[in-house]
């Protein structure tokens, strides 16, 4: 059954709905431009590279240079972190500390959002942003020594237990459940609860755990004062040789216990425990300093120690490198922070000493696979903290107890003072393209000793429109800050919890223009020119399409700085510090990070100097905001139950924010800029802002972009409706081809050249509301709103068609049902440059309108083809270098298909045959097999779309229905069609034979019988693998097909019919020669060489008789070529006489005789008739001969040759010369009288028959006959022989008998 869908009556060829080519060129140019700044948007350094690390080089040193730091000591420019606000530790907790006695402790949980605090053996945990949710546990009996909140394992506990808070003590390790009084909703909000029971607890066995760290697959680790790392393994249920829960020394063996020298650890206290999940690493800090490797595999779930490093060999690697610092800066280790591979692949640790200097390690070599697992500890750079510089104007960090490093972000807390502590901060997210690593620094002063401090950067819903570069890396601030959240930091000390925010570029925009109260202040132009305009109008665009009007006046501002320091194109000055971009767009070295795959960027677009930095930016931050979706796909491909189906890549929240975005930057353009007016700011008032921006090859370029603006807010705004309805659903309604063709589509290609996979999206989510039988009015209105040059004037009537083809498949009146399909036909001929006449066909074809199938096929071929170059190109053999004509002709092809595909389901249920039982697929009752067309019916509805295609002017569709009624074998309905181009069909070469195979039937049937003839003969002399049987039979036809003339007698019939039938008799031999060969094994190859024309008399003999002996083949050639020289006629009588007796040599003398008997029979009724050919004296000669030698009966030969209707006296008179020549083969073979016995038996036989003889024939034979015998017994009476009395008185019995006759 067809399915009643409008996708499947969409058009996939190239509509004109997106302003023909100048539109596609406009989105193709625009879509370039899109490319080159995502690729520059990809080219920042790595971080290897910033560090100047390679693989042949030893390790590097940086903070020595002013560049390193280049805002140091500038306090305006130093805006990039300051306090948001001061939480108290909640008021409740304060009575608490008067009753502690010998332990406090404090510290984050940042996955919840909030911060903890240990008094003795009670624990207590409340939201650090407010002091709020205060929870706290007490049912331990010894002080808490360590604490740890961790993902618990996948399946071993109950759904609503989100986390493990890990507490140890003395003497037990205790685990307990965290549970939410409601699904977390990413902000940590929900209440939280302590299961008040213990979920685990073992004991510590005298081990003092100090550091509790777990990883994102739910393992425990555990750092302990005696040195060694512990793991706390829990499980669901017991096993064989395990426990649920149990506590596994990593740093000591079983056998080390008996060996203690094979022990790795010592008694130095693990005081830091760090995992890098992103690489299944973990690493240890101990209290002496020493940094110890483990590898955890690629599956997390291993355990092997790689190396330990101790604190002397750290800081003598880093003296090594920065040979000039005191030795003093690298004492003491007090952090590690990892690295995560979205940060750098090649860095995998920071080790910060307690002066602040940063050390780079890599545990893998850098020139290997990013696979490759930790096998070493290697330094690769060491970063100083500010103050180094030989001009530096700050002092340096000093005493170094908390340390943080963060993608790109590294956070100092000292003790300079026990009443304050001061944070230092140093980030790149300012100079993401410099060559060398620059940081901004500042410092800020905490109340009281920092306890923690933890990076809680919020993770947006739409982190996923952040996706990683080509090397893994996530891209910095710069290019993702219009929908990243400000990067926060929680310090946590006694007076409570800080939290700090760190400004992105658009933050430090927003307050400068705020604090400036305006664009024109020298601290905006210094802010545009430190960061390039370019980057900085990138910056700006994103207050200026700010639509919050609490922000309307940050964003006339910076509308204005736009204006301001935008359009001029001119060369930025030096600044103070490096600059932000590269030297060209065109940025890419060797080592910098890859493209953007599969973007061919065109070296002619880029930043040329006739382009404005607005006209970039508008460009670099539509780049940046579909950077996330623009080289994805938009649907991917899952199973679900055991089906493939296409799900969205992306959720309608996310398509929703990108087209925001899209549309807020299509808004300022098109506010700033008129339909025939450069680009200015319409909405800013005052003096001059600048140039006017659009001017020249600039124009064209902002006109490329509104197109391009315009296009992609319909395709995601179109995304958006069909990720809220259900995109599984609406693809799963899809043409299998649109569905391939989507599937392996991105964002660009379906803004650039998806158009018709749109229109069939559009309609495949239209026929969901036609399969609930709900109105498509609304959701028509809708497209129509968010996608006008998608869903088309064209679209609207294809869904009004197909309305109009559903109401009258389920209308019962059948006459109002033909009226309907009328209608519809009539409605997508007016669109049939727009529509998929397969999807009509198939809707019109399943209500039974086949007459409509034909009519709107036709029509909408000559609608591809209005000048008919398809029919030319036909009639010239489709010639390759007509390229317009093949696409006409193809056009015209595949409407025609449409119509041979429904013939062909016709002709199949009108002929189905029967199907063979088979084991059902399911259980259950007997599938009902699927609705058929009666056979009858389906006749009848073919027979009408082949009178309907015939009765056109369509040359080309007589063509295709000649051409398939052949290729199925309907050769008879073929010639019964009454159409004036069946006979060019029939005759056209095209390169292949003619189907004169049918044509000698069509002049046959049209009873012009002398071109049937031609055509047969043609047809029997054609060069092919025609068998020689085959080609007898059409010469025969032809003979038939001649004598049928009206006109025969006429000359040239007369010869023509001479010419065939001396070419039958040859081609009779040629099969006599065949079937010889054929009886003799002959080769394929000799065969096919017979099979393959027919051959002369000449070419049979020399060729084919000769060489393989074929006597009585050769006795025909000569016969048929009416050569009967004698002496050649003999010699093949003997050696086919002999070659016969040779084929039967080891069978009885009978059985020999027999055969010889029954060829020469054969042969005489062939050649009998013509003693030239049947030379009967020496056929008995021969035959006797042979007959004596193999002492064979006496008279067979005569028996035989009577046989075949010689008559008796002839045959006596025969034998009489014979015996009268006198020759000695005779006495030779030993048998002298041989003839005269023949000749007896003649006589006899003769006597026998002679009552039928005429009584004067009698007379004569009587007398002939005496004398005869009495010579005859003259010469025996003279022979001594024995054999001679029996025959002379045989001869003496037939002399009476003649003697007697009357």
């Amino acid at each position: 059954m067809q399915q009643n869908t409008l996708s499947s009556t969409l058009s996939f060829s190239s509509g004109d709905g997106g302003g023909g080519d100048g539109g596609a060129q406009d989105l193709e140019v625009a879509g370039r431009l899109v490319d080159k700044h995502l690729s520059y948007d990809s080219s920042f350094p790595s971080l290897v590279d910033r560090l100047r690390v390679s693989p042949q080089s030893c390790a590097t040193v940086s903070g020595l240079s002013e560049s390193d730091y280049p805002n140091s000591g500038d306090l305006r420019s130093a805006r990039h972190l300051h306090t948001t606000r001061k939480v108290p530790l909640p008021s409740e907790l304060m009575h608490h500390f008067q009753h502690m006695q010998c332990n406090c402790m404090m510290g984050l949980f940042p996955e919840i959002n909030r911060a903890w605090l240990t008094i003795d053996n009670d624990i207590y945990v409340w939201l650090y942003e407010d002091g709020s949710d205060l929870a706290y546990f007490d049912g331990l009996h010894e002080t808490i020594l360590s604490v740890g909140l961790v993902k618990p394992k996948a399946g071993v506990f109950k759904p609503y237990i989100e986390h493990l808070l890990c507490l140890t003590t003395t003497s037990e390790i205790v685990l307990l459940g965290v549970s939410f009084s409601q699904t977390a909703d990413g902000e940590g909000n929900s209440g939280m609860h302590l299961l008040p029971e213990p979920l685990f607890s073992v004991p510590t066995d005298g081990s003092y755990v100090l550091t509790i760290k777990g990883t994102s697959n739910g393992r425990i680790f555990m750092g302990a004062k005696d040195g060694c790392l512990y793991e706390l393994v829990y499980q669901a249920e017991d096993g064989w040789f395990s426990r649920k829960c149990q506590k596994v020394n990593h740093s000591k063996s079983a056998i080390s216990y008996i060996l203690p020298f094979l022990a790795f650890s010592e008694d130095d206290p693990i005081n830091q425990i760090e995992i890098d999940d992103s690489r299944h690493i973990l690493y240890t800090l101990s209290d002496k300093g020493t940094v110890t490797v483990y590898d955890l595999e690629n599956d997390g779930k291993g355990m092997c120690r790689v190396i330990s490093v101790t604190h002397n060999t750290v800081m003598n690697a880093a003296l090594q490198v920065a040979k000039t610092v005191d030795k003093a800066n690298f004492k003491g280790v007090v952090s590690l922070c990892p690295v995560s591979a979205s940060e750098s692949p090649h860095i995998h640790l920071v080790v910060v000493t307690g002066t602040g200097v940063r050390l780079y390690y890599t545990t893998t070599p850098l020139n290997g696979g990013h696979s490759q697992r930790p096998s070493q500890l290697t330094l690769l750079h060491v970063r100083l903290p500010p103050g180094f510089a030989a001009n530096a104007t700050v002092y340096r960090p000093t005493k170094v107890h908390k340390a943080l490093y963060s993608h790109g972000t590294g956070v100092l807390c000292s003790n300079e003072s026990n009443e304050v502590d001061t944070v230092w901060t140093m980030s790149s997210e300012q100079y993401p393209y410099h060559h060398t690593l620059a940081e901004s620094q500042s410092t800020l002063a905490v109340d009281g000793y920092v306890w923690a401090l933890a990076d809680v950067t919020p993770r947006l819903w739409c982190a996923n429109l952040n996706p990683p570069t080509v090397q893994g890396t996530r891209p910095p601030l710069l290019v993702t800050q219009h929908q990243h959240a400000p990067r926060q930091l929680v310090l946590l000390s006694a007076n409570g919890a800080h939290i700090l925010t760190f400004q992105r570029p658009v933050d430090q925009l927003r307050h400068l223009l705020e604090e400036a109260g305006g664009a024109e202040a020298p601290l905006v132009k210094e802010f545009f020119n430190a960061m390039t305009p370019a980057q900085a109008c990138a910056t700006a665009l994103i207050i200026a399409t700010d639509p919050n009007t609490h922000n309307a006046q940050a964003a006339e501002w910076a509308t204005r700085a736009l204006f301001l320091y935008g359009t001029n194109i001119t060369p930025s000055p030096t600044a103070s510090f490096p600059p932000q971009t590269p030297a060209n767009y065109n940025f890419n070295p060797s080592q910098m990070s890859t493209p953007l795959p599969g973007q061919a960027i065109s070296p002619g677009v880029g930043q040329d100097a006739q382009f404005s930095p607005l006209h970039n930016a508008l460009y670099l931050y539509l780049a940046r905001v579909l950077r996330s979706a623009w080289c994805m796909p938009i649907v991917k491909e899952v199973q679900v139950d055991g089906k493939p189906v296409l799900v969205g890549v992306m959720v309608s929240e996310e398509v929703g924010f990108l087209a925001g975005h899209v549309e807020l930057l299509s808004k300022f353009l098109a506010t700033n800029q008129g339909a025939a007016t450069p680009l200015q700011p319409l909405n800013i008032t005052g003096g001059s802002v600048g140039r006017n921006l659009g001017e020249g090859p600039e124009r064209a370029s902002l006109l490329a972009l509104r197109s391009l603006l315009s296009q992609a807010l319909e395709v995601l705004r179109l995304l958006t409706l069909l990720t809220t309805h259900g995109i599984t659903q609406v693809t799963s309604a899809l043409h299998k081809d649109l569905r391939e063709q989507l599937r392996a589509m991105t964002l660009r290609d379906l803004v650039l050249t998806g158009r018709e996979v749109c229109r069939g999206l559009i309609m495949a989510l239209l026929d969901r509301y036609h399969g609930d039988n709900a109105s498509s009015d609304a959701v028509s209105e809708r497209l129509r709103e968010i996608c006008p040059s998608l869903y088309r004037v064209e679209d609207a009537k294809l869904a009004k068609a197909n309305e109009i083809i559903l109401a009258a498949k389920a209308n019962p009146n059948k006459a109002e049902k033909e009226k309907g399909f009328k209608e519809a036909v009539a409605l997508c001929k007016q669109i049939g440059q727009h529509v998929n006449v397969g999807g009509i066909c198939s809707q019109l074809a399943s209500g039974g309108a086949y007459e409509g199938v034909v009519d709107l096929c036709l029509s909408v071929a000559g609608q591809r083809d209005p000048t008919g170059l398809a029919l030319h190109y036909y009639k010239n053999n489709e010639p390759p270098e007509d390229h317009q004509g093949y696409i006409a002709f193809t056009a015209r092809m595949e409407c025609y298909r449409l119509v041979m595909d429904q013939l062909n389901q016709l002709v199949g249920t009108g002929a189905a045959p029967p199907t063979s039982p088979s084991v059902p697929t399911r259980p259950g009752p007997p599938t009902p097999p699927p609705p058929t067309i009666p056979s009858t019916d389906a006749t009848q509805y073919a027979n009408q779309m082949m009178n309907l295609a015939v009765s056109s002017g369509d040359e080309l569709a007589h063509v295709t229905l000649f051409q398939w009624l052949v290729d199925t074998s309907r050769t008879d309905r073929l010639l019964a069609l009454n159409s004036p181009y069946l006979e060019a069909f029939l005759t056209r070469s095209n390169g292949q034979a003619p189907l004169n195979h049918l044509l000698w039937r069509y002049y046959e049937r049209n009873r012009d019988y002398y071109k049937a003839a031609k055509t047969l003969l043609m047809l029997a002399e054609q060069i092919g693998d025609t068998p020689v049987s085959v080609r007898v039979e059409y010469l025969s036809r032809a003979l038939m097909c001649l004598s049928s003339c009206e006109m025969n007698t006429a000359s040239n019939y007369s010869d023509f019919m001479l010419h065939l039938e001396e070419k039958k008799e040859v081609a009779k031999v040629q099969l006599l020669v065949l079937d010889a060969l054929q009886s003799k094994g002959a080769g394929a190859d000799v065969i096919n060489q017979l099979n393959s024309a027919l051959l002369t008399l000449t070419v049979l003999y020399e060729k084919f008789a000769e060489p393989w002996a074929l006597w009585e083949c050769k006795l025909a050639i000569v016969h048929c070529a009416g050569h009967s020289e004698p002496q050649l006629v003999q010699s093949i009588w003997t050696k086919l006489i002999d070659s016969e007796l040779e084929a039967t040599s080891g069978m009885p003398v009978e059985t020999r005789v027999d055969s010889l008997s029954s060829k020469i029979k054969a042969l005489a009724r062939l050649y009998s008739g013509n003693p030239s050919y049947f030379l009967l004296e020496h056929i008995i000669k021969h035959c006797e001969i042979r007959s004596v030698q193999l002492k064979a009966e006496t008279s067979w030969v005569a028996t035989t040759l009577q046989g075949c209707g010689i008559p008796i006296n002839k045959l006596i008179n025969i034998y009489h010369k014979l015996y009268h020549s006198g020759e000695s083969v005779w006495e030779v073979e030993r048998s002298p009288h041989h003839l005269l016995a023949v000749l007896a038996h003649l006589i006899t036989m003769l006597i026998q028959t002679s009552a039928s003889l005429h009584p004067q024939q009698k007379r004569a034979v009587r007398e002939q006959c005496l004398d005869y015998i009495a010579e005859y017994l003259t010469d025996l009476s003279a022979s001594a022989d024995v054999s001679a009395g029996v025959i002379a008185a045989h001869l003496k019995s037939c002399q009476a008998k003649l003697e007697r006759f009357t």
